[in-house]
């Protein structure tokens, strides 16, 4: 599993951003399903694009298409020869941009537009391998003292601007086809190094951080920003190795690969950092454990799926869902719900080992981690947490949550992680996988969640018998707010599920 290295940083900027952000205006979300007790809204009080402007935050473009230049990278005691590197550049063409069935599950190509519903399409180039002069050990031991942001430097800011340079001469291109949003910058850079990761080969301390995968920003070049030849930002970093892990001992595999892709669209882990920690969403998810699809909070933020929202406006309300993975039918309940998904609520979705799910949840599970996916259809709710606070340009000192991102001398950022030391209250995570149950196993023993977590016909939710799974005295949300609601699960098929929610 990757590390998100941002994550639990702290960052000073006084910069100013290399875009203008003043044209961006918010709207107040919509109901095109009226009088019945819900609406799918149509906009959104804030949005992602609108949430990185602000925060100063950068990601690849999450709809249309969309290109990442991929350059291979070799150390001068890791060259490959020549046959295996092409062979090697074939594979990584393959699980990048290949077809499905080109794979021995989807590419990275693959995944993104089916998850996305056909809003995402990614395209790109496996360049041939650049050479780095240095050695695996000189690399993985580079430090700095001096220039921009020296505490958070990282040997693969050297690596990815080398890289990109080479390329360009290579090439005699300025690279501005991968600049699809015009800011300046490499949409996304991806380099996959010649030698294996760290579970695989003996490195220093050094190598150990190193030689694993993980997705960072270049802040060396923040303010270097070139609309006429754009230099990286966004990059992702992994061995070629993770090919041929998981299904890949007879194939090739790009789990590893699409959950870097998924912190190269913004997205968090969703597990824990910490040692003595717990995972708060149950590991069966792509940015926890890197199996299965998206789930709907991520595709709410990616702006590929829009929820059903509880409105009060009715003392029960029926809502038929259809599978999530094929369809994006969610729900979320929060009766003061600020109008995105930058707020707290209760969020449902229909689970089904279907689509990209289903591989996955086959005998065994996920060779990569044994972590088997679940094998039965069933209602996933969780407890979200998204709130943006307002923090100094530090990034130490929290201010307060807010409903804008527009703060004139504060900085919004997400205010939660599921990393409980990463957290502004370490007890509040931004991602908590309810289990129907009524018991928190993920705390108490730091289990993964099984199909038992999952809510079936006839299961019920209300506040007070799901009381251990919040924070606040009488099950209240995180914000001091009543939760409000009850929800049964009235019918299901494994094609179709009714839920009924009572007002309380």
């Amino acid at each position: 599993m990757a590390v998100l290295l941002l994550s639990g940083c702290s960052l000073s900027f006084d910069i100013s951003l290399p875009f203008d952000t003043s044209t961006s205006t918010t709207s107040q979300p919509t109901s095109v399903i009226p009088s019945a007790g819900y609406y799918k809204p149509t906009s959104y009080t804030i949005t992602q694009n609108q949430y990185k402007l602000a925060s100063q935050q950068f990601s690849l473009p999450a709809s249309g298409t969309r290109k990442m230049l991929v350059i291979p990278v070799s150390f001068s005691d890791a060259r490959c020869s020549a046959p295996v590197c092409a062979s090697r550049i074939s594979d990584l063409e393959k699980t990048f941009f290949g077809a499905t069935a080109d794979t021995s599950w989807e590419s990275v190509a693959s995944f993104y537009n089916k998850s996305s519903y056909g809003k995402l399409t990614l395209t790109g180039i496996v360049t041939p391998f650049y050479e780095s002069p240095m050695s695996m050990e000189d690399f993985a031991t580079m430090t700095r003292t001096t220039g921009d942001y020296p505490d958070n430097f990282d040997p693969t800011w050297h690596m990815v601007e080398q890289a990109v340079a080479w390329y360009k001469t290579y090439s005699g291109s300025n690279l501005t086809q991968y600049d699809t949003d015009g800011d300046g910058f490499i949409d996304a850079v991806w380099l996959v190094y010649n030698n294996p990761n760290a579970l695989n080969a003996v490195y220093s301390e050094a190598g150990e951080d190193v030689y694993w995968a993980y997705t960072y920003w270049d802040y060396d070049n923040w303010n270097y920003s070139n609309m006429s030849s754009p230099v990286a930002m966004t990059y992702a970093w992994a061995s070629y190795d993770f090919m041929y892990e998981g299904y890949g001992s007879s194939g090739i595999d790009a789990h590893t690969y699409i959950h870097e892709t998924g912190h190269v669209l913004g997205l968090d882990d969703y597990y824990s950092y910490g040692d003595d920690d717990w995972g708060p969403a149950g590991a069966i998810d792509m940015m926890d454990y890197n199996i299965v699809d998206h789930n709907a909070y991520s595709k709410f933020l990616l702006g590929w799926a829009d929820p059903y929202v509880v409105d009060g406006t009715a003392t029960t309300t029926q809502i038929t869902l259809n599978p999530f993975e094929s369809s994006g039918d969610f729900i979320i309940i929060n009766n003061s719900w600020n109008g995105s998904v930058f707020d707290e609520y209760l969020m449902l979705e229909f689970y089904t080992p279907t689509g990209l799910n289903q591989k996955d949840s086959l005998p065994g599970g996920y060779p990569g981690n044994n972590v088997r996916a679940f094998t039965e259809a069933g209602i996933k709710i969780y407890h979200v947490d998204a709130r943006i606070g307002a923090y100094n340009g530090s990034l130490d000192i929290f201010i307060g949550y807010v409903d804008t991102v527009y703060l004139n001398s504060y900085f919004p950022y997400l205010a939660h992680s599921n990393t409980g030391e990463f957290s502004e209250n370490e007890n509040y995570r931004l991602l908590h996988l309810l289990e129907a149950g009524g018991v928190n196993t993920f705390k108490n023993s730091g289990a993964i969640a099984t199909n038992a977590t999952l809510f079936q016909q006839g299961d019920s939710f209300s506040p007070t018998a799901f009381a251990s799974f919040f924070n606040q005295p009488n099950a209240k949300f995180n914000d001091n707010t009543v939760i409000g609601y009850s929800i049964a699960v009235t019918s299901m098929s494994s094609s179709q599920t009714t839920v009924t929610i009572t007002k309380l």
